[in-house]
């Protein structure tokens, strides 16, 4: 392969790592413009060496007992990126965060070992549709209602059942209860619900905050992240 047509596939793919980064860039996320360069650039750099392979040896015949294989350095690259993009995920507890960072690593990976194989159409639609899934379908998901999962801890004086009561004050606001747990403190004449409910990510909680304040005898109101189950 001549060495224009490296350099050319190259800076190909680079320019792709650079319009897939823009978008994390952007946002602030973590592998931006700077990450998906290196990881295109890199990526088409080990295709090229992948192709190569043959014309370092070409004093190898048919009866040599090495053999060679120009997809091996290509795998491994494969494989190596999914430990790069592990790191970026988080799981909290109730969401993941950094799949779609994880992904752009894992696609700006893929659209450097085919722009050095030298499918750079291919490539290029690939970028493309990278492209409208971030720009064009993002905005979109962000105005569907989704569930989202809350736990909510309620303290009341006395240990007397109040079950009855959080149900009411749930489904006046279409909350839907998952379960309830119950732990009462005799001595100290306080109990404590935890209620994990589902509710859409469109419902405001100040509301449901406010109504479970007007119980007789809370002291104290907490939410937290939720379990998706």
């Amino acid at each position: 392969m001549p060495i224009e047509v490296m350099l050319y596939r190259m800076v190909v793919a680079a320019a792709f790592g650079f319009i897939i980064g823009y978008e994390r860039e952007r946002h602030g996320r973590p592998a931006g413009l700077k990450t998906q360069m290196i990881v295109a650039a890199s990526a088409c750099l080990l295709m090229i060496v992948s192709l190569e392979l043959e014309t370092l040896h070409v004093d190898l015949d048919s009866t040599s007992v090495v053999r060679l294989d120009p997809g091996r350095i290509a795998s491994y690259a494969v494989a190596g990126m999914g430990f790069l993009g592990a790191g970026a995920i988080i799981q909290g507890k109730s969401s993941v965060q950094g799949l779609t960072t994880a992904a752009l690593l894992w696609a700006g990976n893929a659209i450097g070992l085919a722009v050095g194989a030298g499918f750079i159409l291919p490539a290029t639609v690939a970028v493309l549709g990278i492209v409208f899934s971030l720009f064009v379908l993002t905005p979109i998901a962000e105005q569907i209602s989704k569930d989202i999962y809350y736990r909510i801890f309620l303290e009341f004086d006395g240990c007397w059942d109040r079950a009855a009561e959080i149900r009411g004050v749930l489904k006046d606001y279409h909350v839907k209860q998952l379960y309830t747990g119950f732990d009462c403190q005799y001595d100290a004449g306080r109990s404590t619900y935890e209620v994990a409910v589902r509710l859409k990510s469109t419902t405001p909680l100040e509301p449901i905050a406010a109504a479970f304040r007007k119980l007789e005898g809370l002291t104290g109101i907490r939410w937290a992240e939720g379990h998706v189950p």
